[in-house]
């Protein structure tokens, strides 16, 4: 490529920042986006909350999220979110089933929030749903609502 004025040097070396712009950028938002699967259990047990099974696969990711599901729709923990903008996490919510059917009319939720730019505290909410109704509930009734439908608590 030859370079025959100065408005052609400023055009490339436009294009040339616009692309590392657009490198730092993508690495930015991306970097951190695979350490929080199962290498982060271990800090989710000491947080108290549901860790990811080993052998769930990703279901869905993108920039701003990942999924993980059971593979096959069964009695227990069946689903994980994690959200996060970069490398700051934002919040995890999972759902118990308690029937193996593919519609559930069941399912007790788990929101953990954690602190970070935008909230300085963390926050764990319980939600209870059959059919039409829901109730937020405490952490001690989640436990007892697991425990009296035999179902292992992963947190």
């Amino acid at each position: 490529m030859k370079i025959r004025s100065v408005q052609d040097l400023i055009w490339v070396i436009v294009a040339i920042v616009a692309l590392l712009l657009i490198a730092v950028f993508k690495y930015r938002t991306y970097r951190c986006q695979n350490s929080f699967g199962v290498e982060m259990n271990a800090r989710r047990k000491a947080l108290k909350i549901p860790i990811i099974p080993p052998g769930w696969p990703v279901y869905h990711t993108d920039d701003r999220y990942t999924i993980w599901t059971e593979q096959k729709v069964k009695k227990g923990h069946g689903f994980k979110l994690v959200t996060y903008d970069g490398c700051e996490l934002n919040l995890e919510e999972d759902h118990y089933w308690f029937s193996s059917k593919k519609l559930q009319d069941t399912v007790l939720t788990m929101d953990y929030l954690y602190p970070n730019s935008h909230r300085k505290i963390d926050s764990a909410t319980f939600t209870f749903r059959q059919g039409d109704h829901e109730d937020t509930i405490t952490r001690q009734k989640a436990d007892s609502i697991l425990a009296a439908n035999k179902i292992d608590r992963d947190y």
